[in-house]
């Protein structure tokens, strides 16, 4: 009886995505006065925000966020999610209160109208040119600098559903160290079974979000990027295995 799961999932991932076109076509002429002519971040963030938080409610996905500390307005954070779906994008979106810049990839540029709004509020990476890498990590420095946090996913992509938690790499935390900002470790359960890479999986549900205390680099120790790495990695394992359990 396989297929009637394969045909839910399969339906919904289709209610899912036209939930999420109607949502954003509600949101083009507001994003459009905001990305292309006022030009305003921090308005753009807030609207996508609640497009996000609108297109997840309409299709079934509800979001539980738990912070192990306030985060401080005042201050700037490169935030490290794990990466395991498409969703993990507007879930970090609803779950984090501040103006959030995403490092992304390339190939969502693709993506009639919604490519434009996505590569004129995000930082773009070509992941297969290292140049290109660099320039877009410049960039997110830049974004810091003008007091935006900024979002990357360490993992550098979703990995196959069978990998636990990918080795990361160390761009995010070189730029942490380089200005001496908090990073923050963020562990995102159970969009990997509710909306996984395979179309006929998924379903709605109430997915879980840790924002974890913020890791202050410089602060007691000279921290080197291996250490930031492994410390932020160990972190998202820790707690990804206390949600399995649960």
């Amino acid at each position: 009886m396989k297929w009637i799961g394969y045909l839910f999932s399969s339906l919904w991932r289709m209610w899912f995505l036209f939930s999420f076109f109607l949502v954003f076509i509600l949101f083009i002429p507001s994003l459009f006065l905001f990305t292309a002519i006022i030009k305003n971040n921090h308005i753009v963030n807030h609207l996508t925000r609640y497009w996000s938080g609108m297109f997840m409610i309409l299709s079934g996905i509800f979001w539980k966020v738990e912070f192990e500390e306030k985060l401080d307005p005042k201050k700037r954070y490169i935030f490290c999610p794990n990466h395991s779906s498409t969703l993990d994008i507007p879930l970090v979106t609803v779950a984090i209160p501040l103006p959030l810049l995403f490092m992304g990839k390339k190939e969502i540029t693709k993506i009639p109208i919604f490519g434009y709004f996505y590569k004129k509020n995000s930082i773009i990476v070509d992941r297969n040119k290292i140049r290109d890498s660099y320039a877009a990590f410049i960039k997110a420095g830049e974004k810091l600098d003008n007091g935006l946090n900024v979002c990357i996913f360490p993992e550098g992509g979703i990995p196959p559903s069978k990998i636990f938690l990918k080795k990361f790499k160390n761009g995010p935390f070189k730029l942490a160290i380089e200005k001496n900002i908090y990073i923050v470790p963020v562990t995102i359960a159970d969009n990997k079974s509710h909306f996984p890479q395979e179309y006929y999986k998924g379903h709605p549900g109430i997915v879980r979000v840790k924002v974890h205390k913020p890791i202050k680099v410089n602060e007691e120790e000279e921290k080197t990027i291996e250490m930031l790495n492994t410390s932020v990695y160990n972190t998202i394992f820790e707690q990804l295995k206390i949600y399995g359990s649960k």
